[in-house]
């Protein structure tokens, strides 16, 4: 992607709801798409130099079946590394870059497969660019963990100013550990707070949380906080939280994925809780937002719901599809599919059909992202079979008892044959599944339609779905339509405004 190929969402510099597909560099370098100065903060949980690859887990009963690749976080040095060191060298201010990417640089040693500095050089490009972008009065949250944190903190000095660093917080949960460990077991992420200037928006109020009962108990006249109401001394409504930030009953702040309603199967997924803090912290109503890794689009949720305006971006197809997906869903009583702007990600048919032409598992991915599918089970881009399951969608029939159940979806870019139809069938039995959906271009329904089993299953509310059902692209951008499924769940969260 070239500069300057973006333009601003919207109009009067109201720059609102956009998500980008792409690297977010290139974004970040566009002035039409964020011009300089006009964010008011960035948020960002990109990846940590895990040396792993992430993938979008689906546990069915066929246990050999292989997830979709959600992102890389493996780094290797190259070409294109060893330019942008060049250029960090020769830049007066740019060298102290350099010089902490050739000290990481001998951590690992040059004949590393996975190596600490070539993640480093690619964080320290983005985040100059992320500086760019901020208002003089802005803030970044940069989330990471262990693994890199103390080298990113360094990079983040230099880059914002040691003296803007705000805070380091520590996000605690709890969790499972494994048989025979060795060591501690490793559950908090950090997150490092700068500003960009000595001015910068912190609301302690909107942020308060409750005080501890021990507190409440021993409290007596004078103490800080406390004001004289009404003839006696009182207890002021709640305490800024401290730097550490721990998972206790009823504050949101467990993982995602153990939070019912609220993870849709995205690796790294953050709670919404969290997210709501840090925009409720550092932006006022109306400002602007941004994620330049968006993922899932946790921090766009947050940000929608707490009536600010916001950007996402995410290299990934299927996560901007996804992020599209989950706002519409949880705030459909005001938004419409035209409300967010969506680039690099197929808008209509013909650029639907232009996709699946070109990489049919790019297609596959935009088409269960788009409906909100969770999980698939090939790798894009790999020969072999896929088990007839390109993604699943989750929903609860109104039955006794309650149970989650899910629908396989499968994705067909070019002909659809009565053979491949029966197969979702089987497909979906396999599988102990309640439905199939098979998704594919408006000329392919009525095969879809005349060989599909006439099947229904129903629930307390006495309506009648399909087990086989056909869903074609056309309807899905044109009309927004979904599968026909009861209850269908909501994506990582319970938000209906």
């Amino acid at each position: 992607m070239t500069k300057n190929q973006y333009k601003i969402g919207t109009i009067d510099n109201e720059v609102n709801r956009i998500l980008y597909a792409d690297d977010c560099l290139n974004v970040l370098n566009d002035r039409l798409a964020i011009p300089s100065e006009s964010v008011d903060l960035i948020y960002l949980d990109p990846p940590f130099n895990s040396k792993s690859d992430y993938n979008l887990p689906f546990k069915g009963k066929d246990k050999t079946a292989k997830p979709v690749a959600a992102f890389e976080d493996t780094w290797q040095w190259g070409d294109a590394q060893s330019a942008v060191l060049e250029r960090f060298k020769s830049g007066p201010a740019t060298r102290t870059i350099a010089q902490l990417i050739d000290v990481a640089s001998r951590v690992d040693g040059p004949n590393a497969k996975f190596r600490l500095d070539a993640y480093l050089v690619n964080m320290a490009e983005r985040l100059i660019a992320m500086r760019r972008v901020l208002k003089p009065t802005g803030s970044i949250y940069l989330h990471c963990d262990p693994t890199a944190s103390h080298y990113l903190k360094i990079l983040m000095d230099v880059i914002f100013g040691r003296a803007n660093y705000r805070n380091e917080i520590v996000w605690c949960y709890t969790g499972p550990g494994s048989p025979g460990m060795r060591q501690f077991n490793r559950k908090h992420d950090t997150i490092h707070w700068y500003s960009v200037g000595d001015t910068w928006t912190f609301n302690s109020d909107a942020v308060r949380i409750g005080h501890h009962e021990k507190t409440k108990d021993n409290f007596k006249p004078g103490l800080r906080g406390s004001g004289f109401v009404d003839g006696q001394y009182d207890l002021a409504e709640g305490k800024v939280p401290e730097t550490w930030w721990p998972q206790e009953k009823g504050n949101g702040f467990a993982i995602a994925a153990r939070q019912k309603g609220q993870y849709i199967g995205y690796p790294t997924q953050k709670p919404l809780a969290l997210l709501e803090r840090i925009i409720q912290a550092s932006s006022n109503p109306g400002d602007l937002v941004l994620d330049p890794f968006c993922g899932c689009g946790t921090s766009t949720h947050a940000a929608e719901k707490l009536g600010r305006r916001w950007i996402g971006i995410d290299i990934s197809r299927f996560a901007t599809g996804l992020v599209k997906r989950r706002i519409l869903t949880n705030f459909k009583l005001r938004l419409d599919p035209n409300d967010i702007s969506a680039f690099g990600v197929p808008e209509t048919p013909d650029q639907v059909r232009e996709l699946a032409n070109r990489d049919k598992f790019e297609f596959e991915k935009w088409a269960c992202g788009h409906v909100g599918a969770e999980g698939m089970f090939h790798q894009p881009g790999t020969k072999g079979p896929d088990k007839g399951v390109d993604g699943v969608l989750k929903f609860i029939p109104m039955e006794k008892p309650i149970k989650e159940q899910y629908a396989i979806v499968q994705v067909k870019g070019g002909n659809v044959t009565p053979d491949s139809v029966r197969a979702l069938e089987t497909t979906v039995r396999r599988f102990d599944a309640k439905a199939g959906v098979m998704i594919c271009f408006a000329n392919q329904m009525q095969t879809v339609e005349n060989n599909r089993s006439k099947e229904t299953f129903t629930d307390m509310t006495q309506i009648d779905y399909p087990v086989i059902q056909g869903l074609s692209v056309e309807d899905m951008l044109l009309r927004d339509k979904m599968p026909k499924l009861p209850n269908l769940m909501k994506l990582a969260g319970k938000t209906s405004a």
